[in-house]
């Protein structure tokens, strides 16, 4: 009977209609797209999503089960991870009260038993939520954060502890049995001013740091790792930096590996490290100061190791810089890799592609899955490799129905997670084009994707159709039809702006005439070029003061995109210099 209710309510999802279908809506209630949701899948191929709720509680939910409350009554989550190491599951989290210091919190879900209470890491070090979590299948557990604590005793009453600077470092706890018996809190970066950002892997049995950190205004990769009881060694440095953007790290040939992103002389520059023989061994990517990175994904398995990364130019130029999915990897265990190359299998440059997600299937081959944008929604697509990254499938495999949903990848996690029969992935989706209120998704990928797999949405129709529907909407508005004209916006804006306010605003510049001049396709995305003649009758302000234009000649550029199944004029607010398409 209770079964049947919860069904009722939501709160269970049947195995079988889960199994029918490739995707599952998490979130039966509320979702906050604030809070990074995370994913860990057991050894059986059994897919855990922990997300918050507009509470901010934190809440842990699988496909056939009830959701569970990890949190405390009236406590909010921050920063949360969620990693399966063997048959356990962990969850971590920086929870806040009202009355008490932030605590990082812990709690571990045993095989054949429920979650275990929460256990208390620590709030000494004054945690803030940039938590990392890693482990084994034989009990290791260790979980690294960032704290403030200041090297002092706190303040007297006469400094507020506002008026101090901030006392960056990394502290750090370890088990060996599990979870149920932890080592004490060590401040990983101690010997150094400051450590802020870090990467942890295991690698031969053991846990390893890296972080970048600085001493007597240098900044420096550096690395510590688990010793022989629940300790840590000593952080040692690795390299000499500028700064750390972004940083990973992942065993590659039984030794650890870091790759950052992060300042170089006057740019950026993508570099990694690997300890080889006792010494750390560094390489910096050839001509990696063209990017700016946005997001890192990392993966290896024995000597080869994967790389993918999202990222624009770095040099500004007069055309908005699109974000763009690459590809790289080595097959020395991070001693050398291979050029940079463009990974999305679509010719056209002008919509973007980010936020990649990485993960090995069970023969060691990677799956790359991202953000696309090429149908202008945020669609999902994925690819796989049967040769070790050498090569990849001609096409990319859709996720969702391209060009029906938004739906987005979170950054700076990875969520694809491999299971014994393929691939988990989540990510959230827009309900309507305002991107106001999002839902939680979990993706079942097939590790042998379908044929002919889900369905592309025809081509963009030709410059007859484009002309005819540029046609349409300036002939309107010499018309002054702005009802009509409003209807030939792009959805994003017309979600955003109702006819009415549209209709209320328009008609003070009148249109005379208009001739279209040239249009050039690319994909789903054209431009535009227009030769019209205005005016503007005179105005009268409110405090006094009039202004007119006499009929004026003029040539703009716009931007028409092919969405919905038609061509639509991309809204451009030309004060303020933005629209509402994401692509």
């Amino acid at each position: 009977m209770i079964r049947r209710l919860l069904l009722a309510a939501g709160l269970m999802a049947s195995p079988l209609l889960f199994a029918a279908s490739s995707e599952w809506r998490v979130n039966p209630d509320g979702f906050n797209p604030r809070l990074t949701p995370r994913l860990a899948v057991t050894p059986s191929g059994k897919p855990y999503v922990a997300y918050g709720d507009p509470q901010g509680r934190l809440l842990v939910r699988q496909p056939d089960s009830s959701i569970q409350t990890l949190t405390a009554p009236n406590a909010k989550a921050a920063g949360f991870v969620l990693e399966s190491f063997g048959q356990r599951l962990h969850a971590a989290w920086l929870e806040g009260r009202a009355g008490s210091a932030p605590v990082i919190r812990l709690r571990t879900l045993e095989p054949g038993s429920g979650w275990s209470e929460a256990v208390s890491l620590g709030s000494a070090s004054r945690p803030l939520p940039r938590i990392r979590i890693a482990g084994d299948a034989a009990g290791q557990v260790a979980v690294v954060w960032l704290g403030d604590a200041p090297d002092e005793p706190q303040p007297s009453a006469e400094t507020s502890a506002s008026e101090t600077s901030p006392n960056y470092h990394l502290y750090g706890r370890r088990s060996v049995d599990g979870g149920r018996t932890w080592g004490e809190t060590s401040r990983l970066t101690a010997g150094y001013d400051i450590g802020f950002w870090p990467a942890l892997t295991m690698a031969s049995g053991r846990v390893h740091l890296f972080a970048d950190a600085r001493r007597g205004g240098e900044t420096l990769i550096v690395h510590a790792e688990g010793d022989e009881a629940s300790g840590w060694t000593q952080a040692e440095p690795v390299k000499a930096i500028g700064g750390v953007l972004l940083i990973e790290a992942v065993e590659a040939g039984g030794e650890p590996l870091v790759v950052w992103f992060g300042s170089h002389g006057s740019g950026n520059r993508l570099e990694s490290a690997v300890r080889a023989q006792g010494e750390w061994k560094s390489y910096a990517f050839p001509g990696s100061e063209a990017y700016d990175i946005g997001s890192l994904s990392l993966a290896a398995r024995g000597e080869h190791v994967y790389l993918a990364f999202s990222a624009r130019g770095a040099q500004q130029t007069s055309q908005p810089r699109k974000n763009h999915v690459y590809f790289t990897r080595s097959s020395d265990g991070g001693l050398s890799w291979e050029p940079i190359r463009p990974f999305r299998h679509y010719p056209f440059a002008v919509t973007q592609d980010t936020f990649p997600q990485m993960a090995l299937g069970l023969d060691g081959n990677p799956v790359l899955a991202w953000n696309d944008y090429r149908n202008l929604r945020g669609d999902l697509y994925y690819n796989r490799s049967v040769d070790a990254g050498a090569t990849w499938l001609d096409q990319d495999i859709p996720v969702d129905d391209p060009g029906r949903f938004e739906d987005q990848l979170f950054p700076f996690v990875d969520n694809l997670r491999s299971s014994d029969s393929g691939f988990w992935l989540i990510g959230s989706r827009y309900r309507t084009d305002d991107l106001a209120g999002a839902d939680l998704y979990l993706y079942s990928l097939s590790a042998e994707p379908p044929s002919p797999g889900k369905k592309e949405p025809g081509a963009a129709q030709g410059e007859a159709r484009l002309e005819a529907r540029v046609t349409d909407f300036w002939g309107a508005l010499v018309k002054a039809d702005y009802e009509k004209a409003y209807a030939l916006f792009d959805p994003y804006f017309r979600r955003r702006m109702p006819v009415t306010q549209y209709v209320g605003q328009s008609g003070r510049v009148k249109q005379l005439d208009f001739n279209v001049l040239d249009t050039n396709i690319e994909g789903r995305v054209a431009r535009v070029a227009v030769e019209l003649t205005y005016e503007i009758p005179e105005l009268r302000f409110p405090r006094g003061g009039t202004y007119s234009r006499p009929p004026t000649r003029t040539r703009l550029e716009e931007t028409w995109i092919f969405i919905d199944g038609d061509w639509y004029k991309e809204y451009r607010n030309e004060i303020g210099d933005f629209s509402f398409t994401r692509y």
